[in-house]
């Protein structure tokens, strides 16, 4: 088959890629406007949850007038907390064998879902210390829908670690309705195989949504299909081995500095605040990417990768400090979150890595790589700025929109094919760059 048939092919295929990628559709909204939520956290010992109201709706049954926007809904929320409180209480129930569960309401927070509407979310504790936490109990709810036949309620398991659930937003485990309030609910049997499944998993979903640590990882990742010296400055890598060799070094060093702080975090040994660890994390891109820009570890920037892992496992400590654990199931679960975590970062990788070998004798990719690590920088220095200081730059909003799963795979295809289309037609056209070490033969 000729180059041109190898070129036409290719692309061929990942237009079709982008084609289903682009045609997929959008994950539904776990919240509709048309049923309020009450979310359980099943803990070892302990159980808390949040009771999620439409605004509209809880408007109109309490003859409120709670706005839609999150500051003012919470100010106003806050000035009728009684009341508010009072009624999450009459309309929500739990109980086991051994009686009712006393529950205690908190704070305030608001959701706000777009068209669907706002949410105002009402957080609660079960006020016990259980020596075990039933795995059968008793829920009673008729929120809303006493007074709005027309509405229903869901209950759902945001976490259970003997179920291996975590995050969970969507996946309902009961419906309550009219005529339908009280139901029982059964958590299944415990297993230590689904927990430790269910943290790696929770590992992988924390690289796939942690855009700043995917940032990471490609400002580290650019430059490892070249090397530099002070001469020539950067050049082509004279391999495909030595240039997975220093993305190994890479990701070998940032595991081991992740892991050290991620242990220690996970273990409550050091506890460093969560905006001063999320600022170091955004600045770590910055100068990762203005390193590629202007060398000072040459050739090491696994000595990068390094430094700021650590700061970075402290990020991912955060998340699990969260889920309630008791000392044998924490470290179980470091190891299943550490697992999950490499795994995330080797997919990263292996989407990246081959498209960034092949352009890297072209023309194009130096300045394509300064052009990258420039916006990465910009990027990130807004993410610090917005941590830092708390001014909103909606930096969040505007990566989401390119690297969230599954969107950011139409530019891995896109990538792809421009790669291998540049690297035949500058072959062809004599126009390869020499690797380092070399004179230029192919």
């Amino acid at each position: 088959m000729g180059k041109g048939a190898v070129v036409r092919r290719f692309v061929g295929v990942s237009a079709a890629i982008l084609v289903f990628l682009v045609a997929l559709p959008s994950a539904a909204l776990a919240h509709s406007g048309e049923e309020s939520y009450v979310y359980l956290d099943i803990y070892d010992d302990t159980v808390e949850g949040r009771v999620e109201y439409p605004i509209g709706d809880l408007n109109e049954v309490l003859s409120l007038d709670l706005p839609l926007e999150e500051e003012a809904a919470i100010a106003y929320a806050e000035a009728n907390r009684q009341l508010l409180h009072g009624y999450a209480a009459e309309h929500l129930g739990l109980e086991d064998a051994s009686g009712e569960w006393p529950l205690v309401f908190d704070g305030f927070s608001v959701l706000e879902i777009g068209a669907a509407g706002s949410y105002l979310i009402i957080d609660f504790t079960v006020d016990r210390v259980f020596d075990s936490v039933p795995r059968e109990f008793t829920a009673s709810y008729d929120g809303i829908f006493h007074a709005k036949s027309e509405r229903s309620g869901l209950l759902i398991i945001g976490t259970d670690w003997g179920s291996g659930t975590f995050n969970n937003e969507a996946s309902e485990l009961l419906r309550f309705a009219p005529g339908s309030t009280t139901a029982s609910v059964d958590l299944g049997d415990t297993s230590f195989w689904k927990g430790v499944g269910g943290v790696v998993d929770l590992g992988v979903e924390h690289i796939r949504i942690g855009t700043d640590h995917i940032l990471f990882i490609l400002a580290l990742v650019l430059p490892s299909v070249l090397v530099f010296s002070r001469p020539e400055g950067w050049q082509a890598a004279p391999s495909f081995g030595s240039s997975l060799w220093r993305v190994l070094k890479i990701v070998t060093m940032f595991t081991i500095a992740h892991t050290i702080t991620l242990t220690l975090g996970g273990l409550g040994i050091i506890n460093l605040p969560g905006a001063l660890v999320e600022t170091v994390i955004a600045v770590s891109i910055a100068l990762a990417a203005l390193h590629n820009m202007r060398p000072v570890f040459v050739n090491r920037e696994w000595l990068i990768a390094f430094g700021f892992g650590l700061f970075h496992g402290l990020g991912f400590a955060g998340l699990l400090s969260d889920l309630g654990l008791t000392q044998t199931r924490r470290l179980i679960s470091l190891l299943g979150f550490n697992i999950g975590i490499e795994l995330g970062q080797a997919v990263v990788i292996l989407l990246v890595f081959p498209s960034l070998f092949l352009l890297r004798r072209t023309r194009f990719y130096l300045s394509t790589m300064y052009i990258a690590s420039g916006v990465l920088a910009v990027v990130a220095m807004g993410w610090a700025l917005d941590r830092a200081l708390g001014i909103n730059l909606n930096v969040d909003g505007l990566v989401d929109r390119v690297i969230l799963w599954p969107r950011s795979l139409v530019f891995v295809a896109i990538l792809a094919a421009l790669a291998v289309g540049a690297l035949y037609v500058e072959r062809d056209r004599g126009r390869l760059l020499p690797v380092a070490g070399d004179s230029g033969t192919d």
